[in-house]
Parts: C-alpha cells; sequence; structure tokens
C-alpha cells in the first residue's frame, strides 16, 4: 500500500495532512480578532449564511499545500463549491472553519478545522483540528489507531471506553427534544421518568467538535434528525468515529440497525433519525426501546 502514494508512505501522507491542520489552526487564531463577515447563499436551504475572510484564507491555505504537496490529489472544499479533479481515487474534502458562526461569537468552543482522504470510497485517513484548543484528533491513511495530539504535540492513542453505560452519561444533540419522534424523546431526561441517559446538552457549532467530545467519553452519545450532509463535515467524523467502534443506529421502533458508511463526494440525505453510540451499547439501546416504545 506504501507505493500507493508514489514516493511518499502512508506516515508521511498522514504527518502532511496533520501538518495542515496544525497550520489553519494558527491561521485560525492568529485572525480571531480582525476578519470581515459576509452573507452567503446556502446550496442546502437556500437561506443566507455566513462566510468570514478567515474561511477563505485558510481553505486558501489548505488549496495551496495540497496542490505543493500532493499535487496528484483531488479536493473538494466547503467554500465557493470548490472542487478540483473531484474524481480521481485519492480526493481530499476539506471544511476550512467549521462552526462559523461560534468563530464570530468568539465562542472558547465549537470551532474547528477538518479534512479527510478519500480512497475511491474509503475514508483512508481523516484529522480534525480545535481551534481553541488547538488539539488534532485524527489517523493517517490506512491506519487503525486514531491519535489525540495536545497542543504542545503530545499524543496518545484514543480509545474508547466500552464499559460505561448510556445510563450513566449525557446525550448531545443539537435539536429540540421536542423535535423527536415520540419514542425517541425518551431519550431525553426531562422529568422523573426512566429515560435512556442520565441527562442531555444542547450543542452549537463545529459539528466535529460535538464529536471529540463523544470520542473524549464527554458524552456518550450523539443524536441527529434526518438532514443533508456535506462531504467536508461527514467524512472526517464519520472516519474517526468508526475507527473507535462508534456506529449510527438508525432507530426503527423496536429495532435498531447499525448504517454502514462509505465516504462521500456529494450531498447525502439521511433520511431517519439517527444515535451515534458506541457499539458495545447497542443491546442496551435496543432493550430500551424494547420496553418504552
Amino acid at each position: 500500500m506504501a507505493n500507493d502514494f508514489g514516493e511518499l508512505t502512508s506516515k508521511a501522507v498522514g504527518v502532511l495532512l496533520k501538518e495542515m491542520v496544525r497550520r489553519a489552526i494558527e491561521t485560525i487564531k492568529a485572525s480571531q480578532f480582525s476578519f470581515e463577515a459576509k452573507e452567503k447563499t446556502n446550496p442546502l436551504s437556500g437561506n443566507g449564511d455566513i462566510v468570514t475572510s478567515v474561511d477563505l484564507e485558510v481553505q486558501k491555505l489548505y488549496l495551496h499545500l495540497i496542490q505543493t504537496c500532493l499535487p496528484d490529489f483531488g479536493i473538494i472544499a466547503e467554500e465557493d463549491s470548490l472542487r478540483i479533479d473531484e474524481h480521481k481515487r485519492f480526493c481530499l474534502t476539506i471544511d476550512p472553519l467549521d462552526g462559523t458562526r461560534a468563530f464570530i461569537r468568539g465562542q472558547s468552543h465549537g470551532v474547528g478545522t477538518m479534512i479527510a482522504l478519500l480512497d475511491g470510497d474509503k475514508i483512508s485517513s481523516a484529522y480534525i483540528g480545535d481551534v481553541n484548543t488547538k488539539e488534532i484528533f485524527g489517523y493517517r491513511p490506512n491506519g487503525t489507531k486514531v491519535h489525540h495530539v495536545s497542543q504542545y504535540n503530545v499524543g496518545r492513542e484514543l480509545l474508547a471506553d466500552a464499559t460505561i453505560k448510556l445510563a450513566d452519561q449525557h446525550l448531545l444533540t443539537r435539536f429540540s427534544p421536542t423535535s423527536f419522534s415520540e419514542s425517541i424523546r425518551r431519550f431525553f431526561k426531562i422529568d422523573s421518568r426512566k429515560s435512556l441517559f442520565e441527562g442531555f446538552e444542547i450543542g452549537s457549532g463545529s459539528i466535529g467538535m460535538e464529536f471529540t467530545r463523544l470520542w473524549k467519553r464527554e458524552v456518550g452519545g450523539i443524536l441527529i434528525r434526518p438532514l443533508t450532509v456535506t462531504p467536508w463535515d461527514f467524512n472526517p467524523i464519520v472516519g474517526i468515529s468508526e475507527n473507535l467502534g462508534y456506529k449510527f443506529y438508525k432507530l426503527n421502533s423496536k429495532k435498531v440497525e447499525p448504517l454502514t458508511w462509505k465516504g462521500i463526494r456529494d450531498y447525502t440525505k439521511i433520511d431517519e433519525e439517527v444515535l451515534i453510540c458506541h457499539e458495545s451499547r447497542r443491546d442496551e439501546v435496543q432493550e430500551f426501546l424494547r420496553l418504552n416504545s
């Protein structure tokens, strides 16, 4: 597999991708109090959205580094719907600034930057950077170990804890509990009734940063409604999650079915309510739905 990248090894490509994320973090931090913002059209909803000069600057940085270091790779990036040779076997998806509104507000959390490498329809590698803490999460091409690297470049292998029950953890979502179906609302600890989770939190900002909370075991699960996902948001979180044993479960009444994902290169619809939690907790979810649906 080493020859797939020409003269570069898989490890070398991983080092390059991680360094791109590190430089993106530094660029974003340097512009924290000096940037311009303007409206743009969201291609998913057709409604107004926001882009900053930092989004564009960081995307330009990624583009320069990729074309300099990995010139034979395709590119799919968020801003201006950038696509360069996106049908090539190796293609990089880029979210230069994930959580733009959180960045504009000056939040001390919820701001990230993400990159993923597709090898055909396989998510071969992915890295996500936390702009505020300068932590980086990811795995190199064809690797199975996910690493968590601190701002001081000290790394450790990130491992899931399969022993913690969902009943002892919090659920994270960015939607109101009332927006879910009646059976799924029982996942939320709202009153004294029995719930699947100990409590719940409503998140905002970067979806990548929400998933890092799951991987660090700050929360036990993430719940999403039907929605359309993008390559730059979706590929990094799926690649890292699945390497750590976190599965995307379709919740269909009393049946819990895992969804099988491949890397995507275009907008993709998720038509069901989905719970992301560790595979060791599937029976716990199944039993709760059986008893409470």
